[in-house]
């Protein structure tokens, strides 16, 4: 007789936690790893497995402690390892678990199954929209095009109901702003929390598992997806990602659902941004394809910067490192130094920073080397 109860909680590891009962201290809760690792055991021992849980905990961690083959009947082996009227939470479960425990329900009369899904928190604060898009602009330095576009968007997130993921796309050269600028939305938008994966990374075939989640025992984009913490996905440098990828994107972009080979997932209200070292929009169409340059909402260019923007972060890299010069030297010493190498144009946030930290190095040994000099 099958009186089971399934718990399934869907969302991050926090909100499934959260979730979880506050258990008696007498209370026998057991891992699905440990309870997996006992039986297979018993197997090899050629003895009867006879440890069934009351309580089970079966974290989405879980399924990768376990064969491929063991994926397909994982709902058999959970069955295996508990009481008929055991208590079962299961994190985020794959496909092929989600459709075991549903067939039990129809089958069974007396098992029973409650599915929670976490909300995420959604960009209807306008009280505090200006203050945000102000701490924004203040850090994001030389963009003032590209912030007021942002702000359009933020604003539209914020007035409408939109189910359909909305997708940005931040181009324009390297190191001029446009990873911060997502950082800064997170931070004034989202909590800092963010899903956010360097495009750049995956470099070939052996990614595939992780876009459409051929392997199940692996993490893939629609585990990371259902265990993400806010409806922000960051995707880093789209355009040194292989374009036999994108179909992944595509589904992505276009749905309120996306699907791999073991996830099914839930993508109301996403806020997808992109960022790429293109400088045009016909270079994307050219490079991306249009199937995929269409299903973006919207382009915002990063102007590369000018005189006066490249003096603004030179003084505010100089400034924001004085904690570790300041008994030694001043900031105008370090600027006199660094302004000869810094260029009007062509600069970027990384050239200035390394210039800045070659200036202070230089500063700090010619101080040592004169007083060697002096000695002999």
């Amino acid at each position: 007789m099958n009186s089971r109860k399934y718990h399934i909680i869907i969302g991050s590891k926090d909100y499934f936690n959260s979730k979880l009962p506050v258990f008696d201290e007498n209370d026998d809760v057991r891992s699905f790893l440990e309870l997996v690792i006992l039986s297979d055991e018993c197997k090899r021992q050629g003895r009867k497995f006879d440890d069934w849980a009351d309580i089970l905990v079966l974290k989405n961690d879980n399924y990768h402690g376990i064969t491929e083959q063991a994926h397909d009947r994982v709902g058999a082996i959970i069955d295996e390892v508990t009481e008929d009227n055991a208590d079962i939470y299961i994190h985020n479960p794959p496909m092929v678990l989600l459709s075991y425990i549903e067939n039990a329900k129809k089958q069974y009369d007396d098992v029973e199954l409650t599915i929670e899904k976490e909300k995420y928190s959604t960009l209807k604060d306008s009280m505090n929209f200006v203050d945000n898009m102000k701490s924004i602009s203040k850090n994001i330095v030389g963009q003032n095009n590209a912030i007021a576009e942002t702000s359009k968007s933020m604003w539209y997130l914020t007035k409408i109901n939109r189910k359909k993921p909305y997708v940005i796309m931040l181009y324009g050269s390297s190191s001029i702003g446009k990873t911060e600028l997502v950082r800064e939305i997170s931070n004034n938008f989202f909590d800092g929390k963010l899903l956010e994966k360097h495009l750049s990374m995956f470099k070939n075939n052996t990614y595939s598992d992780y876009f459409f989640g051929e392997k199940p025992n692996r993490r893939s984009l629609g585990y990371e997806l259902l265990e993400r913490e806010s409806n922000l996905i960051f995707l880093d440098e789209l355009d040194k990602c292989p374009e036999h990828f994108y179909s992944a994107f595509y589904t992505l972009f276009d749905n309120v659902i996306f699907k791999d080979s073991s996830y099914e997932v839930d993508t109301s209200g996403l806020l997808i941004v992109l960022t790429s070292n293109y400088q045009s929009k016909k270079e994307m169409q050219k490079m991306l394809g249009l199937p995929i340059y269409y299903r973006i909402d919207k382009f915002i260019h990063f102007e590369d910067f000018d005189g006066q923007t490249i003096y603004d972060i030179t003084m505010k890299e100089i400034e924001s490192r004085y904690e570790e010069y300041k008994d030694i030297f001043t900031p105008q010493q370090i600027y006199a130094k660094v302004s000869v190498l810094i260029q009007a144009q062509g600069e970027n946030a990384r050239t200035i920073k390394y210039k800045v930290q070659e200036v202070i190095e230089d500063l700090l040994f010619q101080d040592i080397q004169n007083k060697f000099n002096n000695v002999h």
